[in-house]
């Protein structure tokens, strides 16, 4: 097609890079560069060590790319840029394409067949009347909507629902917790003197009620004590105590376990006869969204996905689901032959620096000064582009920042938040941004 056209008319270039461009955040800058001067279009890094890349928008913009694309990346070496103008397909959004693996040839259609399966995992709820937790996640996937249409790009949705589950109840956690408070309220005990209940005077009061008289007028940041231990520690952490226990920790992973091996069950078949074949023509990418301990919960499962040491989940699980536990070990050979991988991973509020704990294993690397490695969850270490980006906020209780466990990886970015994290548009913004970089066609 001629490139003979007005600046505002809309073309489409089709661009091939040569040179050092595989592996030096050839295609996030691509991607980067697309999306800030409104240009469709997608990049593919293929067989041949060269990246492939389609734009399209006004003339005078995609030529402008087209010239970014003989620098590229700031590691990438450019030797040479291959430009053909064809007919534009109204492309409107610019995506990053699954990449052929070195050895693994394409399917006879030319690229393999990627499954996006978006799972959402929330914390367990702590309400007297707690809302439906689908509540929480279409809130956030309408308003990604607005941003990028990834309905058609993701083929299947997890919303995990605690209340699916007779192993899980959230409901009962937070009543065991309001229970416990209750019956220890220091008022309550104090009201009520019994001759086991009783309460040790300074040594100078004459009377109880002179005893509660000088506890009245203690300082004021002892006064504080009292209620922060009640809401914090007592209707606070009843959630994360739970699941650092065997019990809690088995009930809540069979829950999880069991409701995506319910989804990847329907790609099983065609996975496991491609398993078998030099040829791939079909692949799995898994994006997790976890809210709260929904977070930890949504790292403990890619954990025991792609961690090369001992399969926790199946330790626990063994006993309680066999048939859950050979369709998760199916998936770790599955990881293990390329056949599923991870998209994406957002957290938020977690708590999991408090529950890495839990692992002699973390805390023997941790004393000897030694972050972790993010390929145990699906994540290259040397991977340029960011895969997981954790929200946290200082003030909560329960959510820390992440990146500096891990080594402060390119791949892990960590986003303090000044406002709550539920119905937060920046929030919204950004998970939209990293979905529509990582779910690839």
């Amino acid at each position: 097609m001629e490139n003979q056209l007005a600046p505002n008319q809309r073309v489409r270039a089709h661009v091939f890079v040569s040179g050092t461009v595989h592996r030096v955040g050839f295609r996030l800058a691509a991607w980067d560069k697309a999306n800030q001067w409104g240009i469709g279009g997608w990049v593919e890094e293929i067989p041949d060590g060269r990246v492939e890349i389609v734009f399209e928008g006004t003339k005078e913009l995609v030529e402008a790319v087209v010239r970014w694309c003989y620098r590229g990346s700031p590691e990438a070496v450019v030797k040479s840029v291959t430009v053909e103008y064809e007919e534009p397909e109204g492309l409107k959004e610019f995506i990053i394409r699954r990449s052929h693996k070195v050895g693994v040839s394409p399917s006879l259609s030319g690229q393999a067949k990627t499954i996006n399966i978006l799972i959402f995992i929330p914390g367990i709820m702590r309400e007297d009347n707690p809302q439906p937790e689908s509540m929480l996640f279409d809130s956030l996937w309408s308003a990604v909507q607005k941003y990028h249409n990834l309905s058609e790009r993701i083929e299947e949705i997890v919303n995990i629902n605690w209340q699916e589950t007779d192993e899980t109840k959230d409901a009962k956690i937070y009543l065991a917790q309001k229970f416990v408070a209750e019956q220890l309220s220091p008022e309550r005990w104090r009201q009520n003197p019994e001759e086991n209940n009783i309460l040790l005077s300074d040594g100078e009061s004459d009377s109880p009620s002179q005893t509660l008289r000088d506890r009245n007028a203690q300082p004021w940041w002892r006064l504080l004590v009292q209620p922060l231990r009640q809401s914090l520690l007592l209707q606070g952490l009843g959630d994360l105590v739970y699941y650092a226990g065997v019990e809690g920790q088995k009930a809540v992973q069979l829950a999880v376990h069991s409701q995506v091996l319910e989804i990847l069950a329907k790609y099983r078949s065609k996975v496991e006869k491609d398993l078998g074949k030099q040829e791939q023509t079909i692949k799995v990418r898994l994006h997790l969204i976890g809210y709260g301990l929904g977070g930890a919960i949504a790292y403990d499962f890619l954990q025991g996905l792609f961690s090369n040491k001992a399969n926790i989940a199946s330790d626990i699980l063994l006993a309680e689901d066999r048939e859950t536990v050979e369709g998760y070990q199916f998936w770790r050979r599955a990881a293990v032959g390329g056949r599923i991988e991870l998209g994406s991973i957002v957290s938020m509020a977690s708590p999991l620096p408090i529950l890495m704990m839990r692992s002699q294993h973390i805390i023997d690397s941790f004393a000897r000064g030694e972050t972790l490695l993010p390929e145990q969850i699906g994540i290259p270490n040397n991977a340029k582009e960011i895969i997981w980006k954790n929200f946290y906020n200082c003030e909560y209780l329960q959510a820390f920042p992440i990146r500096p466990l891990f080594g402060d990886r390119a791949a892990i970015q960590d986003i303090e938040v000044d406002a709550n994290f539920g119905f937060n548009e920046e929030i919204n913004q950004q998970v939209a941004e990293l979905l529509n970089r990582r779910v690839v066609s």
